[in-house]
């Protein structure tokens, strides 16, 4: 009988067979599913401006007060003709979501821009709830201006007061004021192309297609 104490090649092999069965499960099976989730999945946004707008809300790190994920509660699920439904968090209800996030919806991030807490509302979806550009720039310039009460800071740096060159008019959008915006009397209020692109992202986040697969299967 081969003891592990005393065989020198079995104390090598079962701890690497381990260690390489561990190594296929959390990792290599993984990546192997999500290979084929981004192969079945469309590309989720829409152009390359949207694209960009995704790269620099990882870069102001919107993803410290901003999540992208709807949970579900497994605590109260039920039967329904034989299938299994979970229904949204309650905590999570409040963004208008019935259906929590697909694993398929993350198919193409890189990475996931999931989120750790809800300082500010939840964004999984936020281009269907607020598709007017118009509304997010005045929220980036002065989140007070639509949202009374918000913690947000401020992202003027995204804007100019400046009216561009005429040959540049092109890459900036122009504001249409509100009361309450903040802008100097007198003034006019650009988005820049940094602005156009952060908020082509913002209203590119629908879930359109996952909830339509969701609600014809259903």
């Amino acid at each position: 009988m081969v003891n592990i104490h005393t065989s020198h090649r079995l104390l090598f092999i079962l701890p690497a067979t381990i260690y390489l069965i561990l190594v296929f499960v959390c990792a290599i099976w993984p990546a192997l599913i999500q290979q084929e989730l981004d192969q079945a999945v469309p590309k989720p946004f829409p152009n390359e401006l949207a694209d960009r707008g995704r790269e620099l809300y990882r870069s102001y790190n919107c993803v410290t007060c901003h999540t992208q994920q709807i949970r579900a509660d497994h605590r109260i699920h039920k039967e329904v003709d034989g299938v299994r439904v979970v229904p949204v968090l309650k905590a999570d209800a409040r963004f208008g979501q019935e259906i929590a996030t697909q694993a398929e919806e993350y198919a193409h991030h890189e990475p996931p821009l999931m989120g750790t807490q809800r300082t500010g509302p939840d964004l999984m979806s936020v281009g269907a709830r607020l598709p007017d550009a118009q509304w997010h720039y005045w929220h980036l310039y002065n989140p007070q201006s639509v949202s009374p009460g918000s913690i947000m800071p401020p992202h003027r740096f995204l804007f100019t007061t400046t009216r561009p060159p005429a040959d540049q008019e092109f890459d900036f959008e122009k504001v249409h004021l509100i009361k309450g915006l903040g802008v100097p009397k007198g003034k006019e209020l650009w988005a820049t192309p940094d602005a156009k692109a952060l908020v082509e992202y913002l209203i590119s986040l629908t879930r359109e297609g996952v909830v339509q697969a969701e609600e014809a299967g259903g």
